[in-house]
């Protein structure tokens, strides 16, 4: 399957598989948009993408016959609503009246929603649904680019409601919660709130640098700027529940920045991680193309609507809605005109029907039909067990293949971030791919260093740090020290000409 994560200035796209909730991506590729092809998520020469995209597939060799689209806009309105608890097609035709109602909207915008929980309205129990309204003609041009391409539009979501699904498959990032979520891109913001395992705010905010007085901070500027806003949103609507990590993915070179100003507010950063069900991601930038992979997770049907193609079948606003009304409504009209003759042909043929019914049962009764059935069965179940063997093994394989190790060129590429920062290791614990620091230093600068030393190197994941104590040292007169812990995940790792033993690695 392809998944497709589109930007007014980017077309992220991988190829890969889901099976049982874990994703194996096997590759991608980045199409860089000129200037007012894509305007807010509209696509304004639908014949030109189309030949942009089948270009990229095929220099990529990335042909495939289905695909999933995460796609953004400022366009897209995102709403909390109450409503009166119903389910499926139900629940979907209050949600899109509601938000029709509420928010002021026509019938040209394809509604979709996740269920954020219960609410109780006077003394009657409510669901609390987060809704999004992406204008029809957004989903409308990406269905006309894929027909042009020949490819199986499967989905059509938007981004907030795919990335969390690989935000609420991760434990690691659940366990964050509540927590603010924020995709940087020098052109736009996405933040999405997370509590109680749940996605229960989101917003997009396209950034200008007009907007910030033409300054070339305006994206480290426009991104405090917006976190601000949501920690004070919070604040307001549930003051006993605060943002206590803020988690970035995307254009990251601010994060060092971010962190300094968020650990002054006593609040935890750490970079989006790669959750154990998604393999793959080893060639190219996870965070880059984490969109698009959260769109290929399963919808969960129970919880959420989030697949604007379906939602516009439903209320009957795409093309294949309007045919299946059409057809049941002639069919219906036919069925009244020879209800008659139907029903006098039918009296006629019940005797024959009946004498044809008793033939095939009794056949099928018949002791040879029943052990070549039973023969089958016990085929069926053989090629069932040897499948589920496969299974194991080939997931025991895999989950091999790709775990982490340290080996001596790690321990030498973590020692390289300290040389001649005035700061050094002092244990090293790992376990499962994950390590944790205890550090020291000679100034209070030292650990902020070694961090981005860390950042820049770009070979592990998911590096924390949260801040030093400052300890004095032996004996009257003594230099005082700095300790700080660094917690991280190694990403990929180098090939070693020689392994240290096992024991040096556990010191």
């Amino acid at each position: 399957m392809l998944s497709f994560d589109i930007t007014d200035k980017h077309v992220r796209i991988i190829r890969g598989t889901e099976n049982h909730g874990k994703i194996k991506v096997s590759d991608a590729s980045t199409l860089d948009l000129a200037d007012g092809l894509i305007v807010n998520g509209h696509i304004k020469d639908i014949p030109k993408m189309a030949t942009l995209i089948n270009d990229e597939l095929k220099n990529k060799r990335m042909a495939d016959k289905e695909a999933v689209i995460s796609v953004s806009s400022n366009l897209i309105i995102f709403k909390e609503l109450h409503v009166p608890k119903a389910k499926g097609n139900q629940l979907l035709t209050m949600v899109q009246n509601q938000m029709q109602h509420t928010m002021g909207i026509a019938e040209d915008y394809s509604i979709s929603y996740t269920i954020a929980g219960e609410v109780e309205e006077e003394g009657v129990q409510a669901l609390k649904v987060l809704a999004t309204a992406c204008p029809f003609e957004v989903v409308d041009c990406f269905k006309k680019v894929f027909s042009m391409l020949g490819i199986s539009l499967r989905s059509v979501a938007v981004s907030c409601n795919t990335i969390s699904r690989i935000i609420l498959n991760d434990p690691k990032s659940r366990a964050k919660m509540p927590m603010l979520l924020v995709q940087i891109d020098p052109t736009f913001i996405s933040l999405n709130l997370y509590e109680n395992n749940q996605l229960t705010f989101s917003r997009f905010a396209s950034i200008d640098p007009e907007d910030y007085d033409n300054s070339e901070d305006y994206v480290y500027e426009a991104v405090n700027d917006n976190i601000f806003r949501m920690f004070q949103f919070q604040r307001s609507r549930n003051a006993e529940n605060p943002i206590q990590n803020v988690v970035f993915y995307g254009d990251t070179t601010e994060y060092i920045r971010l962190t300094n100003a968020l650990e002054q507010m006593e609040i935890k950063t750490s970079l989006l991680g790669v959750p154990n069900n998604i393999g793959g991601y080893e060639n190219f930038e996870f965070q880059a193309y984490a969109n698009a992979i959260g769109a290929m997770f399963r919808i969960n049907k129970d919880t959420e609507r989030i697949n604007l193609i379906e939602a516009d079948a439903a209320s009957g606003r795409s093309s294949a809605g309007a045919s299946f009304a059409l057809s049941v409504l002639g069919a219906a009209v036919v069925a009244c005109a020879v209800v008659g003759a139907v029903w006098l042909f039918g009296n006629i043929q019940v005797n024959d029907f009946n004498k044809q019914t008793a033939e095939i049962q009794a056949y099928l009764d018949s002791p040879e039909v029943a052990a070549q059935i039973a023969a089958v069965d016990a085929a069926q179940s053989k090629l069932d067990s040897v499948n589920a063997v496969k299974e194991i093994f080939d997931t025991a394989k895999t989950n091999y293949e790709s775990m982490a190790k340290l080996n001596s060129q790690v321990i030498d590429d973590m020692a390289a971030n300290f040389s001649g920062e005035r700061a050094q290791i002092i244990s090293i614990a790992f376990g499962n791919g994950h390590i944790t620091l205890q550090c020291s230093a000679e100034n209070k600068d030292a650990p902020s260093a070694v961090i981005a030393n860390f950042v820049e190197q770009d070979i592990f994941d998911n590096v924390t740090y949260t801040g030093f104590t400052q300890a004095s040292g032996e004996g009257e007169g003594s230099a005082e020290t700095y300790e700080f812990s660094i917690d991280l995940d190694i990403r990929e790792v180098p090939e070693a000409e020689e392994e240290a033993p096992a024991e040096e690695q556990a010191e």
